[in-house]
């Protein structure tokens, strides 16, 4: 609260409201009179028309008496005249100056119709002053006191002059023997405060109870002189113990992302293939550190395995990314065209591509990726031309006499046996060695059964999403169908078959009525005494049939199945235990 509280107090803040006036006839007997009844310290006198006209007060009244005046005498004689009017906007400051050096200790306030608004005396001021200062008293009083903070204030002797409830709260002072600073801070730092250091900022202190705090300083002074000291104590005693709770729950936390980052059975993601498969997994890490290569890339796995996707993602990972990704299908490109699509042609060469030319794909693909799928299909000629772009990076257009260079990274993919194809002369030798610096092979989806209810959720969301059908049930014999069925047609049949029931879906669910003709047949013979509530048991299906599946592989030999699992022996007898599975 500024200072300006205390002074700014108007004349009209400070009147005797309660006034007593008398006609100017009115004799000196019975204004005693009237006066001791109502124990007035003045009155006022009016003239004609009731305006104002003296002032008397039981002072002059009495000196009157003293010298014996005739009782009957009018107040008019004994008055004090030339009354000096107050007007209720002066500051009250102002108005105890003026009066002052007038000699005068009472003065009426009127307002602008000259109407009186009250008396004002020195009694009348005091109380003003009184009354305002008590309220600044407990205006700071409440401040401090909703603050949160613990304040005491020090006098210059280091004396304790207040404090709030915050500080009461934290340190209890006694009612009856007198605190002092060396109550609850440690004596170096009492010491510092004598000493005047200033200011001391968030120091550290305990107090004798183990207790935690920091304390802030703030001298002050009062007409230019030092009179003292705030405190500002804050205990951290729960801070300082929260943080060490922290610590220990990040290094938990630390400790145990390693563990899991160390796991071999843990979920892998690269671009959009995520897979559990062990196998899965090793080829999806085989890619992520070939991906910023330049080395050439053989994709081997059966059609629909997800081939395609796998090269997006080495692209996408790569240092190319910014360049193009040119995807060739060589099975649906015809033979006698083949040359012109991936070479291109010169201008006004007549093999079919136009007197105007043709840029090829490898030109196209120039600082990025060209992913040759099925390139088993390439035809012989083709292959000869593309191992000579392998060699170094240039080729001829058909026509041309120009070598053209580019800058291009080859990944090819098959779903057959290149040697078989080499050893039967189909596929050319060289050009197998120059695509085969790195292989990865992706696993069908029959051997990667622990994947499909991931698949299947996200292949849901992604066409629920683009028919704009919100699935939120899909029936247990359905998840049963997909996962004991063998997927000839790999990812790719699984994706076309949940789109399709996607859109024959009803009532947000995939039952087992909207299933294809072939798989429900399969699904009619098989058993489904097994109960699914939920995709997360389906899950855990998955988990029971791989289990079983390594299991029957090692005759049921534990510590063998646990090894070709990747998990300890004492997993696997409790996974035995829980899903029932004890020979």
């Amino acid at each position: 609260m500024k200072a300006e509280y205390l002074l700014n107090i108007r004349v009209r803040d400070a009147l005797a409201k309660e006034v007593f006036m008398v006609p100017d006839d009115t004799n000196v007997e019975k204004l005693n009179e009237m006066m001791l009844l109502k124990q007035q310290e003045e009155v006022l006198v009016t003239g004609p028309n009731q305006k104002i006209v003296g002032i008397i007060t039981t002072n002059d009244l009495a000196k009157s008496l003293a010298r014996g005046i005739d009782r009957k005498t009018p107040v008019k004689f004994i008055m004090t005249p030339d009354v000096v009017f107050m007007p209720p906007d002066k500051l009250l400051l102002e108005a105890k100056s003026e009066m002052r050096k007038l000699g005068i200790s009472r003065a009426p306030v009127l307002d602008k119709d000259g109407n009186l608004l009250g008396l004002l005396t020195a009694k009348s001021i005091c109380d003003a002053f009184s009354n305002r200062l008590e309220k600044a008293v407990e205006f700071h009083e409440l401040i401090l006191d909703n603050v949160k903070t613990a304040i005491c204030i020090l006098d210059d002797r280091c004396e304790i002059l207040s404090y709030n409830k915050a500080f009461e709260e934290l340190f209890r002072p006694s009612r009856i023997i007198k605190m002092t600073p060396s109550n609850f801070l440690p004596a170096p730092l009492v010491e510092r405060i004598k000493k005047g250091e200033h200011p001391l900022e968030d120091i550290y202190f305990e107090s004798k109870d183990n207790r935690k705090f920091t304390l802030k300083t703030c001298r002050f002074n009062i007409a230019g002189q030092l009179s003292g000291v705030i405190l500002n104590i804050e205990e951290i005693s729960n801070v300082i113990s929260l943080i060490a709770e922290l610590d220990k729950v990040s290094y938990k936390l630390s400790f145990m992302e390693k563990q899991m980052s160390s796991l071999k059975d843990r979920e892998c993601c690269f671009g959009e293939l995520v897979s559990k498969n062990p196998k899965m997994m090793k080829a999806i890490e085989m890619a992520r550190k070939i991906a910023p290569s330049q080395a050439p890339l053989l994709i081997k796995g059966e059609s629909g395995t997800g081939k395609e996707m796998l090269a997006n993602a080495v692209h996408e990972n790569s240092t190319r990314k910014s360049f193009p990704l040119i995807k060739v299908n060589c099975a649906a490109i015809p033979s006698n065209l083949f040359e012109n699509e991936l070479f291109g042609c010169e201008e006004g060469d007549f093999s079919g591509s136009g007197k105007y030319g043709k840029t090829g794909l490898l030109e196209l693909a120039d600082k990025g990726t060209i992913f040759l799928d099925e390139i088993d299909e390439l035809p012989a000629e083709i292959q000869v031309k593309l191992l000579h772009f392998l060699q170094d990076q240039t080729f001829f257009k058909a026509g041309g006499s120009r070598p053209i260079r580019v800058n291009v990274r080859v990944i090819t993919a098959t779903n057959k046996d290149l040697e078989s194809l080499v050893r039967e002369g189909s596929f050319n030798e060289e050009l197998y060695r120059r695509i085969n610096v790195i292989t990865i092979e992706i696993p069908p989806l029959r051997e990667r059964c622990e994947d499909i209810v991931e698949l299947v959720n996200n292949f849901v969301h992604e066409y629920g999403n683009f028919y704009n059908k919100k699935i939120q049930h899909i029936a247990p014999g359905v998840l049963k169908t997909f996962m004991d069925y063998d997927w000839p047609g790999n990812v790719r049949e699984l994706k076309n078959v949940i789109e399709r029931m996607v859109i024959l879906s009803n009532n947000g669910e995939i039952t087992e009525d909207i299933l294809p003709r072939y798989l429900r047949q399969d699904y009619l013979t098989t058993d489904t005494t097994i109960e699914i509530n939920d995709l997360n048991k389906a899950a855990d299906i998955a988990e029971k049939r791989v289990i079983l599946d390594t299991l029957k592989k090692y005759a049921y030999n534990k510590t063998k199945a646990a090894r070709a699992l990747k998990i300890s022996r004492s997993t696997l007898y409790n996974k035995m235990k829980e899903y029932n599975l004890e020979k």
